[in-house]
């Protein structure tokens, strides 16, 4: 078994640990990554139980197999790729998702005051952002949500969704256009 020496990096230094069997360091690399995975999963399988169920798989997988880390050239990448394809096992094993994934992400806009004419405009605008966010198409709209609602990095989309990171960026100028371009022709 090949194992690799501690490096300057933070997370190899990490990574060492785990595969020396620390559990203070998974504890750490759980808790770095737990919140980020968990949106990935909820993406996928609409459920806070089975997205819970799914990121606590990935972790149980990693631990069991600490031994092995060493092969993994990018931790992050493994992850997020390991808990969006657990997600669609899951998807495959129950083969009946609750609601459409994409309902999850609405963006809510918080009213100045509680005036009741204040509150019905802010309701008001933000069903028709929420209606220009589903009238993006497709692909364009999953980027856009896990950029806006799951504030990933523009790499971090592109290595989820197999995509070139340009592409992401295409796709979220694209969505900021079409939305201001719906809401002018709105308002």
């Amino acid at each position: 078994m090949r194992i690799r020496t501690p490096l300057n990096n933070k997370k190899d230094d990490l990574i060492f640990n785990i595969i020396q069997g620390d559990e203070k360091a998974f504890r750490q690399l759980f808790d770095m990554y737990y919140l980020r995975l968990y949106h990935v999963a909820i993406y996928y399988l609409s459920s806070k139980e089975s997205a819970e169920e799914v990121v606590s798989d990935v972790f149980y997988t990693i631990w069991n197999r600490k031994e092995t880390l060493h092969e993994i050239e990018n931790i992050e990448s493994y992850l997020y790729i390991s808990t969006k394809n657990q997600a669609l096992h899951y998807i495959r094993r129950s083969n009946t998702p609750e609601c459409s994934p994409l309902d999850l992400y609405n963006i809510e806009l918080i009213a100045d005051n509680t005036n009741p004419e204040s509150v019905l405009l802010d309701q008001e605008q933000q069903e028709l952002i929420q209606k220009a966010i589903n009238s993006l198409p497709e692909k364009c709209r999953k980027v856009f949500r896990l950029f806006l609602s799951d504030k990933l990095k523009q790499k971090e989309i592109a290595t989820l969704l197999n995509i070139s990171q340009k592409t992401v960026e295409a796709h979220i100028a694209t969505a900021y256009k079409k939305i201001h371009a719906y809401l002018k022709k709105r308002y």
